[in-house]
């Protein structure tokens, strides 16, 4: 099967990434794409944070892989982000990404700038923030105050709690906070939350670090 990518030398400027390699093919295309650009983005949760699929890594692999399908022979490996493969210079995140976001940052990288990301939480941007509508406050375990914003609270808007897409804020110690949603929530109900969007590993480094 023919790589879907130019054959030869080509230049890129930048290069953005979406989704994330299963197959020995995959990778190799990824690798090819990264020797071949000036800047490589990971574009969107599942490349950033290993997404919905990572949940098989949590699930165990080989039930999820046959309850999925079922007698078939398919490739089966561990889910991994993109920047176990490759050097990954930016990550524009979310599931599905901000698109104003992404215009925003688009431009600052074809000036050749490496944007940054403002260190906010969802609560910021939130609705609901300070109210009695706050879902913590409902004791709901919404994950805005350890999630990184630019949604514009998307979720909580739509009366729906933060599922943490867009990955945890840096430089936080996330253990207080799961301690209080333990005072409320089951610890398995808490991990099937961090599990979704693949924030659940990030976590667990920072908790053993």
């Amino acid at each position: 099967e023919e790589m879907p990518f130019p054959k030869g030398k080509v230049r890129i400027d930048i290069a953005f990434v979406e989704g994330l390699p299963i197959k020995k093919e995959e990778i190799k295309i990824l690798k090819k794409i990264r020797k071949e650009s000036k800047i490589l983005v990971a574009l969107g949760n599942c490349a950033s944070l290993g997404g919905i699929p990572e949940m098989k890594n949590y699930q165990g692999k080989e039930r999820t892989i046959r309850y999925i399908y079922k007698k078939l022979n398919v490739e089966n490996p561990e889910i991994k982000e993109i920047d176990n493969f490759v050097k990954v210079d930016f990550y524009i995140p979310g599931c599905p990404i901000n698109g104003e976001e992404f215009l925003k940052y688009a431009r600052e990288l074809l000036q050749g700038k490496i944007p940054k990301i403002p260190q906010k939480p969802v609560c910021s941007e939130c609705i609901h923030q300070g109210k009695e509508t706050c879902f913590l406050r409902k004791k709901e375990p919404c994950l805005g105050p350890i999630t990184l914003a630019g949604c514009k609270a998307i979720c909580p808007k739509n009366f729906q709690i933060c599922y943490g897409c867009r990955g945890i804020l840096k430089n936080i110690n996330p253990k207080g906070f799961l301690e209080t949603l333990k005072k409320f929530k089951k610890p398995e109900e808490i991990e099937d939350n961090l599990e979704i969007f693949g924030i659940k590993d990030d976590i667990e480094k920072i908790l053993k670090s």
